[in-house]
């Protein structure tokens, strides 16, 4: 990589999560181009070796990343490697792995942990939405799985990756959720019995809005209420 496209001007006094900000800058401008690139034959091997092929595109777009902080003294082994990742959270055409590598400087003293999420398709080669990089304090494997576990952690305050295209398929029926919190709050306390008119006024104010109750699931003291509603397509 020349001097004018380096991803860090002053890497030794960097932290990991300025590391990670530069990263996200690279990845934003580059993932994409990768990914057109070499569709074709990635689809192609997809059909041979299924989700593994993932790791072939993410080798393609991150290995200037690699090359620059490895020539600059940082140590990055084992590297992403599958076994340091979970993967629990989206539908099969939107699946998202987390996969971290605890970064370590010259005298191998660990300084943090670079963490990646990666959304895929398992039912065909497709990256739906960018990569995106996050940093972790925490170096120990137990501890790192813990805080990526955390939603808040993981999506980094904004709802990560910036979706390529938008689907149209019509024939499609999609839906958009959301959660009421306070629905326990309606249930009376002082009361001998649960007064329904108060509970009536709860859900009809969502009911109203198209908006349809789907669960009701208990957590800590209070109930949390989960609607859905057809989403319009604009």
């Amino acid at each position: 990589m020349n001097e004018e496209n380096k991803l860090f001007s002053q890497i030794e006094e960097m932290t990991v999560q300025s590391m990670v900000n530069s990263i996200n800058q690279y990845l934003q401008k580059q993932w994409k181009s990768v990914l057109q690139m070499n569709q074709n034959k990635l689809s192609v091997k997809f059909d041979e070796i299924g989700e593994a092929t993932y790791g072939i595109y993410l080798k393609k777009l991150m290995t200037p990343i690699i090359d620059e902080m490895t020539s600059a003294g940082f140590i990055l082994n084992p590297g992403f490697v599958l076994p340091n990742s979970i993967e629990h959270w989206g539908p099969p055409e939107e699946r998202e792995r987390c996969m971290w590598c605890v970064i370590k400087n010259k005298d191998q003293t660990p300084i943090g942990t670079l963490v990646v999420r990666v959304f895929h398709s398992h039912t065909k080669f497709d990256i739906p939405l960018a990569p995106n990089f996050f940093a972790l304090e925490e170096t120990d494997k137990d501890a790192i799985i813990e805080m990526i576990s955390n939603a808040s952690i993981r999506l980094n305050k904004k709802f990560g990756g910036v979706v390529h295209r938008d689907i149209k398929d019509e024939s499609i029926q999609r839906w958009e959720y959301s959660a009421e919190t306070g629905l326990s709050d309606y249930l009376n306390s002082n009361q001998d019995a649960v007064e329904v008119s108060t509970l009536d006024h709860a859900l009809s104010r969502w009911g109203k809005q198209g908006w349809e109750l789907t669960s009701v699931v208990p957590h800590d003291d209070r109930l949390i209420a989960f609607f859905k509603r057809p989403k319009k397509i604009n």
